[in-house]
């Protein structure tokens, strides 16, 4: 059993028309759809035709939401799965819509995550371990990880890394030189640098011991815990404090100076 197209109206959005079959509406097709089927007034259509017409068309809309998609950026195969999921395209016109992107070049995930990589090395300062995370929640292979990190060479990850450092000792410029170092080392791990580049990066900062930055600290970090530790008197109080500046990598001279003159003051 055949039908008979017997008008093809214009919709009030661009590419969109409306078929109809036998003087009744039928149903809407894009414009890229009835050019490729050569659809005009007149044409017979059987039933498998009308499905496949449908089926088509179903993708062709798929196809446009992904290109408006990445109108704006590069994106992954499962950036774009996830979209289109979320605006309720069926598992095969998703298949079909990959493919399509795919093969003319336009979604290619290790030529993302490259760029992706450079773009963080030279933007941002986070090592390869954070990169990698980040690309794998956006559904990059491990395989496409590790070559794309192959952009972001050891030299390059010490300059970013150093940069790095050098703000943290800003920042902790008020504890101890051991502390510093410490949290300088923990705050790079967290960033994503491995132990081998942080070393390198350590070498490079050449941190080294201050004594008036070292008595300074100590005088800020042990005037906080004098007072934290205010409901106690004399004895017990020193020991308090004395703790406290031992757990913050102060030296024992120090300390004892600082209390002997916490002494002197009361």
């Amino acid at each position: 059993m055949t039908k008979t197209i017997t008008l093809i109206k214009t919709q009030k959005r661009k590419g969109r028309y409306n078929i109809y079959l036998d003087g009744k509406y039928a149903f809407p097709l894009g414009e890229d759809v009835l050019i490729r089927f050569g659809l005009s007034k007149g044409r017979e259509l059987t039933t498998e035709q009308i499905d496949n017409l449908k089926e088509a068309d179903n993708t062709s809309k798929a196809y446009q939401k992904a290109l408006n998609y990445l109108a704006h950026q590069l994106r992954t195969k499962k950036e774009i799965k996830d979209h289109l999921h979320q605006n309720e395209v069926t598992e095969n016109d998703i298949e079909k819509t990959l493919n399509k992107l795919t093969e003319m070049g336009l979604v290619d995930d290790l030529k993302y995550a490259q760029s992706f990589v450079r773009t963080t090395a030279k933007t941002a300062d986070k090592g390869p371990t954070v990169i990698k995370s980040k690309l794998k929640q956006k559904g990059i292979t491990e395989s496409a990880i590790e070559e794309a990190l192959l952009e972001f060479p050891e030299e390059q990850q010490i300059i970013n890394g150093v940069t790095a450092a050098k703000k943290s000792v800003r920042h902790f410029h008020s504890e101890s030189f051991r502390t510093k170092t410490n949290k300088i080392r923990q705050q790079l791990m967290q960033k994503g640098f491995n132990g081998d580049v942080i070393n390198l990066i350590m070498e490079e900062l050449d941190l080294q011991p201050d004594e008036t930055q070292e008595q300074e600290a100590l005088t800020i970090q042990g005037d906080k815990l004098w007072r934290k530790n205010h409901r106690y008197t004399g004895t017990k109080r020193q020991q308090k404090v004395r703790q406290g500046l031992y757990r913050k990598g102060f030296s024992g001279d120090l300390i004892d100076q600082y209390l002997k003159d916490k002494s002197e003051e009361e």
